[in-house]
Order: C-alpha cells, then structure tokens, then sequence
C-alpha cells in the first residue's frame, strides 16, 4: 500500500548543523511547515516552535535518510545567519539581531559534550527578571544563542553552566 500525497503536509528543509548526543556536529535537513513567511527571521521562529512543541520527535535528513530524531538527543541546532538563498527569495529584511532588546548577555556555554559556544543571549524579560538565570530559567526547552556566523537553538538539558563574559 503506497502512502497518500494527500496526508503528507507541505514542508520545507531548512540546512543545518546538528549536534546529537554521543555523535560529531554535522550538516543536516529539518522540516518545517511550508508556510508564507515575510523573511529569515521568521523561519527562525518557526524552527524554535517546533523545537519546542510537544511532540517528542522529528524527522531530521542526513547523510540522504530521513530518520525521527528524539528532541532529547538533541544537544544543540544551528543555521546559519548568512542568506543561504539568492536575495531574490527573501525580501530585504533586519537581522533578528537588529530586533530591539532590552538586555543582552554576552556568555560561554559549556555543554555536557565537552563544547563551550560563546555568543549572546539577547533578552527582553519583564523589568523584575533583569538577570541572565531569569533568561535560562524561563519555560523552554530550548535557548537562543545568537554568534557571528550562526543562530543556535541549544537544548537546556545538556547545559553544564552558562558564564557571562
């Protein structure tokens, strides 16, 4: 019996860099919604979404096989903040790092893998939760992690400690 193209959502594959547990940092695929969306920034979003929703997995290709991936495994996620497309995609748009925030944290995160990513934490939390920890200790399982070259999306469960530089 052959799968239905009728119960099969529209998506896309967004490129990657995945870190899982107990393997090498490599180039990967996730799917997301193939929905309209006005620029970069707001697939990001719609990447952390997901990452965050209540479904214990998802499907991940690499290395040319599409495999569910337990959210779990997952010690960080990473795409790159340079436009990998052609201009001609994307409408001109601000960086997300351009976003107004009230607060950034500029930290070294070290991981339960023996990695250390630095990068900023950028914040905009309510007056009475000015602190790095409110950030991290916010609902989530993920945290954003902003670098010069990539956008991380690094599971909370596989931080050690977070140092602010």
């Amino acid at each position: 019996m052959e799968p239905s193209t009728e119960l099969k959502l529209p998506t896309i594959a967004v490129s990657v860099r995945l870190a899982v547990v107990g393997a090498e940092p490599a180039a990967a695929e996730v799917f997301v919604a193939d929905v309209p969306r006005l620029g970069r920034s707001q697939l990001l979003d719609d990447l952390a979404t997901m990452l965050e929703g209540d479904a214990g997995f998802l499907p991940v290709r690499n290395a040319g096989i599409v495999r569910l991936l337990g959210k779990h495994a997952m010690v960080w996620i990473a795409v790159k903040r340079a436009q990998p497309r052609p201009v001609e995609d994307w409408p001109e748009e601000p960086s997300e790092v351009i976003t107004l925030y009230d607060r950034e944290y500029h930290v070294e995160v070290a991981l339960t893998t023996g990695t250390r990513l630095m990068g900023q934490l950028l914040d905009s939390s309510p007056a009475d939760r000015p602190r790095a920890i409110d950030h991290l200790n916010r609902v989530g399982r993920f945290v954003r992690l902003w670098t010069q070259d990539e956008h991380f999306l690094i599971n909370k469960a596989h931080i050690v400690h977070v140092t602010e530089v």
